[in-house]
């Protein structure tokens, strides 16, 4: 059934849907890099640091309600532990005037279930590797406690904005990585 006549859908259905091309592309290109090698697993979190920074910035201008916890410090905290200087000049995270925050607040809540999965990953391995970022516990909580606000019935023209901002984030991510590496694109 397309998105667009989801009735009875909730807007995390939607979102979901909507996104998974973007969502895989990008969890195909960040977890090539969480393994237990140092320098992917540093150039994991520089990528990560300078996406989010811009990210952060954008929602804390807008005052969002649902704030998740800024995250940017604890990558900072584990880039520090690898002795890795944070990236230079994170870009602006500049999505169109109408796009609604909650899109971009879902993006970073249900990257927490992804970061659970490379966590698990690497202790498998048994490494020493920081993960400060992929360990807070704040962003699993922010996601349970954000859950209900998604559960809510579609609705095309309100969730239309929300998708937008959810789209942007994941390109936004996409593009810093691939700046940042020397990769081809999907």
């Amino acid at each position: 059934m397309p998105t667009s006549k989801a009735v009875g859908r909730t807007t995390r259905d939607y979102l979901r849907e909507a996104t998974a091309d973007s969502h895989e592309r990008l969890d195909l290109l960040m977890g090539e890099l969480v393994v237990d090698d140092e320098a992917a697993y540093a150039e994991f979190l520089q990528i990560q640091w300078h996406a989010r920074v811009g990210v952060e910035n954008w929602l804390q201008e807008r005052q969002v309600e649902a704030m998740p916890p800024h995250q940017a410090d604890l990558i900072a905290r584990d880039l520090a532990a690898l002795r890795c200087a944070l990236p230079d000049n994170p870009p602006a995270f500049v999505p169109l005037a109408d796009a609604d925050p909650m899109g971009t607040v879902w993006v970073l809540a249900g990257s927490s279930l992804g970061n659970r999965a490379l966590l698990k990953r690497l202790k498998k391995t048994g490494t020493a590797l920081p993960t400060s970022f992929l360990s807070d516990p704040r962003m699993v909580q922010f996601w349970q406690d954000l859950r209900p606000a998604l559960e809510r019935p579609h609705s095309l023209p309100d969730d239309q904005a929300v998708l937008m901002a959810a789209q942007a984030t994941f390109a936004h991510f996409q593009q810093v990585a691939m700046n940042t590496r020397v990769i081809e694109p999907a």
